[in-house]
């Protein structure tokens, strides 16, 4: 046997003798010549073998002198490789599939580039992805079929509304950072002034809003972007528009700046030592500064924010803004096993202490409290004891319905005092939005199913005939189906609502962990039993995980 090439096509000359041949055995002589790899002609390969049947067998017989005759016949191909694309419904996003050469030249990357833009892909090509499946089928066997996606689209980035932004830092929270003196002076009991501000100061600039940035589709489609919306401000009192400029907001009185939703507000000062049974109960429309102690029984009502530079044994702080208490929170329990305490702490931003002992404190925003917190009950977006810098604060017992999560140094105590961690503030109620929709959906389907029913019965009775009451069912029907598929979508969106949620919820221990803590997520829950070296509570594979920091 004799292969020569022809026009990528592989030919076989085959002298006749009185030896058979068979498919296997010019398999094997492909190989052996060097074109294992091409794509074999079967049927090329059948003909050759019926005609030389019965030439052999006339050599055999002595009527055909040996090698009087030569077959010739193309028994395989070289044949390059190929590719193919298919595009996603919505055109985001387009997958190639290459079948690797037989023989033939592999596919170049320039080369897929170009058939796909004759295909009409033009956009969002993923260099790496193509250099990859380029090298992975070069080296594949003959007609293996490989598949990656080579282009993405890009979705249209709507433009942002009106942003607000602060002018002053402190507004929006006080730097609860020590003041440094000197070098080598440092007064740990000073975060500084209250901040302030006087007429005309600037307080807040509204940045424009933008235009967006378009979409394109892998075939080059472009998907306008929504430009952002101009949000008016919202004017608290003592502030002002700049005569000059609409998006600067200007103090138009001396006094404490607060944020508020897309503006700012100015509040009133009220300025005292002490509150006690000489000063009595404090009620004040704007920011209340107290440089002394809230003596037991005392209220604290504010507008604004609440600053007190001392002890708070108070019955009632409560603020509009937030609370920042340079010294301690000292409360007690009202009962033995009772979650009602003394003192009470609430703020509509966040609070701020060195300590908390058996307190009920409460607040929109994040409870900072930088040495420790003992035995409270708490319900805050966040709680952080210790400091952004160094997490080493301390939480012993008490309990906490919070909407992201806790930091802290000490989690727990030897004494195994229980502490229980709610990540529900945020979770509960989404599960009772579902709950409602399920209810609902649940009496949907079965006046669905009865509107079922009637036109089932109508149709039979009418036998066809045009019924004024028929169609009245089956537009019921169609509507109830409607409302039916948009409870379902709506479960579903809450749902996945809820399970966005639940990935950005943890528990951080950068200490100790001790025994005798429980960490709910929803309904499910996790208990530590014994003593944790540093650690971190959060959901892993659908379920609460304790698992080393």
């Amino acid at each position: 046997m004799q292969f020569t090439e022809h026009k990528l096509k592989i030919i076989i000359k085959v002298p006749v003798s009185a030896t058979a041949i068979s498919a296997e055995l010019i398999r094997k002589a492909l190989i052996d010549a060097g074109y294992g790899r091409c794509f074999v002609l079967q049927a090329q390969i059948d003909a050759l073998l019926a005609e030389y049947a019965p030439l052999c067998k006339q050599v055999e017989k002595q009527t055909l002198p040996e090698n009087s005759e030569e077959l010739v016949y193309p028994v395989a191909e070289k044949r390059p490789a190929t590719v193919s694309f298919q595009l996603s419904e919505d055109k985001m996003s387009a997958i190639a599939t290459v079948t690797a050469a037989y023989g033939g030249a592999p596919l170049a990357a320039n080369a897929l580039v170009k058939a796909a833009q004759e295909a009409g892909i033009v956009f969002g090509f993923q260099k790496e992805q193509i250099i990859q499946l380029i090298q992975t089928s070069s080296q594949a066997e003959p007609g293996v079929q490989l598949q990656a996606e080579i282009a993405t689209g890009r979705l249209a980035k709507n433009g942002l509304d009106s942003r607000f932004d602060p002018l002053i830092p402190d507004m929006v929270v006080r730097r609860k950072r020590p003041q440094v003196d000197s070098i080598h002076k440092v007064d740990l009991r000073d975060f500084g002034s209250v901040p302030s501000v006087v007429a005309g100061d600037p307080l807040m600039r509204r940045l424009p809003p933008t235009l967006g940035e378009a979409g394109y589709t892998v075939t080059g489609e472009k998907m306008p972007a929504e430009p952002g919306k101009v949000i008016e401000w919202q004017f608290g009192s003592g502030v002002a528009l700049s005569s000059n400029d609409p998006n600067l907001l200007l103090a138009k009185q001396d006094g404490l700046p607060r944020s508020i939703e897309h503006g700012a507000t100015v509040d009133d000062v009220f300025n005292t030592s002490q509150v006690d049974l000489g000063s009595g109960h404090i009620i004040f429309k704007g920011s209340v500064v107290i440089t002394g102690n809230v003596s037991a029984g005392m209220k604290v009502l504010a507008g604004g924010n609440v600053y007190i530079k001392g002890v708070v044994e108070g019955e009632l702080i409560e603020a509009g803004g937030d609370v920042v208490i340079d010294g301690s929170i000292i409360g007690h329990q009202i009962s033995e096993g009772d979650q009602h305490f003394t003192t009470v702490v609430k703020a509509k931003g966040d609070i701020h202490c060195a300590l908390a002992q058996y307190s009920e404190l409460n607040c929109q925003g994040a409870l900072f409290a930088s040495k420790y917190l003992m035995h409270c009950k708490v319900e805050a977006k966040t709680v952080l004891a210790g400091s952004e810098d160094k997490i080493n604060g301390k939480i012993v017992g008490g309990h906490y319905l919070l909407a992201n999560g806790l930091s802290c140094g000490q989690l727990g105590s030897p004494s195994n005092s229980p502490v229980m961690i709610q990540l529900n503030r945020l979770i509960t109620p989404l599960l009772e939005q579902q709950r409602l929709l399920r209810e609902q959906l649940v009496l949907s389907r079965h006046e669905l199913e009865e509107c079922k029913a009637q036109i089932e019965q109508l149709r039979k009775a009418s036998a066809g005939k045009g019924d004024p009451q028929l169609q009245m069912f089956e537009l019921d029907f169609q509507q109830q189906r409607e409302l039916v598929k948009a409870l379902i979508t709506e479960v579903k969106a809450l749902e996945e609502q809820r399970q966005n949620i639940l990935q950005t919820l943890e528990i951080k221990v950068t200490q100790q962990l001790f025994s005798a803590v429980e960490v709910q997520f929803g309904p499910q829950s996790v208990r530590t039993r014994r003593e944790h070296s540093p650690s971190r509570i959060k959901i892993s594979e659908g379920r609460p995980l304790i698992e080393p920091l």
